[in-house]
């Protein structure tokens, strides 16, 4: 569809101001928003935490953001997911990677990348769920202790050799910092894929993100998120040369990740494995027993 096509400045007053994450992978879904709408479209590229934070304040009208983010805003907040796109994986995503130098049922203490609420939250359903025999050496189980870690300092912790029995045993990274930390990792430590886990455990696809609007709707929101999705998937040659990649990445093992690995798409499939996530989380305690329900942007006139 030609930029032309669109008219956000005539409803908004101003361009569309669209959030997208600042990963390796949202990049098929963000990357060609200048060549399908122009001057239409403001795109901020920042970290998943960010963009729901702008998206709460009035500061974007839609946005890229944590599957959980949707969840847990206040019910002031008028959220509404932009049907049929998403970023999620069937099994192994990669990207979402727990790392841990004990058996993970003798993990004690957690280092969380806060840059995903919906992987935190994850981590810690895993946790207290407990869903196969990996996951409960001990019985009783020992006391977790879940506390920020700085994705920086979590890959400086991968490559050390020594440690206290106090220090950190388990650091969850997230993004571009998960599919660089193999490069420096050392002996000490073992790791798992979080969606692999999820997979395995309810045989269902696990949705990180999803696109939120935010507010009035507005007219061909829709049809430009889908539009620059597809030019996005064609894209994906000319993503990977132009970079850059996480470290010790290689050209092949990104075309990999975003083509075969991540998926796009938000079928019936996603949506049950979003609703499962959400009602784990709710009986856990972990999210609050009253969610808001999946409320899509309708517009008719758009065929998935």
């Amino acid at each position: 569809m030609n930029r032309e096509n669109y008219e956000f400045r005539a409803q908004l007053g101003h361009p569309l101001r669209v959030g997208g994450i600042d990963y390796l992978n949202s990049r098929p879904l963000v990357e060609t928003f200048d060549a399908v709408a122009g001057a239409e479209v403001e795109l901020f590229n920042l970290p998943p935490s960010e963009l729901a934070r702008r998206l709460r304040a009035g500061l974007l009208d839609v946005a890229l953001v944590p599957v959980a983010e949707y969840f847990t805003a206040p019910a002031r907040a008028r959220y509404r997911v932009v049907p049929g796109l998403g970023i999620s994986s069937f099994g192994a995503v990669e990207s979402i990677r727990l790392f841990f130098r004990r058996p993970l049922g003798e993990v004690r203490r957690v280092g969380l990348d806060q840059s995903s609420m919906t992987s935190v939250l994850l981590t810690r359903l895993l946790f207290a769920e407990r869903p196969d025999a990996r996951w409960r050496a001990l019985s009783p189980p020992p006391e977790l202790v879940f506390e920020g870690l700085d994705p920086d300092a979590g890959l400086a912790l991968l490559e050390r050799k020594h440690f206290g029995d106090d220090d950190i045993d388990g650091v969850l990274l997230i993004g571009d910092a998960a599919l660089q930390a193999n490069a420096g990792l050392s002996s000490e430590w073992k790791m798992v894929d979080l969606g692999l886990e999820w997979t395995r455990w309810l045989g269902l696809p696990f949705v990180y993100a999803f696109w939120v609007h935010a507010g009035d709707a507005v007219e061909g929101v829709v049809e430009c998120l889908h539009a620059v999705y597809r030019s996005g998937l064609a894209s994906i040659d000319s993503i990977v040369a132009s970079g850059p990649l996480p470290t010790g990445m290689s050209a092949s093992a990104a075309r990999h990740y975003l083509g075969q690995v991540l998926r796009y798409r938000l079928t019936d499939s996603e949506i049950r494995g979003i609703r499962e996530f959400v009602r784990r989380l709710s009986a856990r305690g972990l999210i609050g027993a009253e969610t808001r329900e999946l409320d899509f942007l309708d517009e008719p006139s758009f065929a998935l």
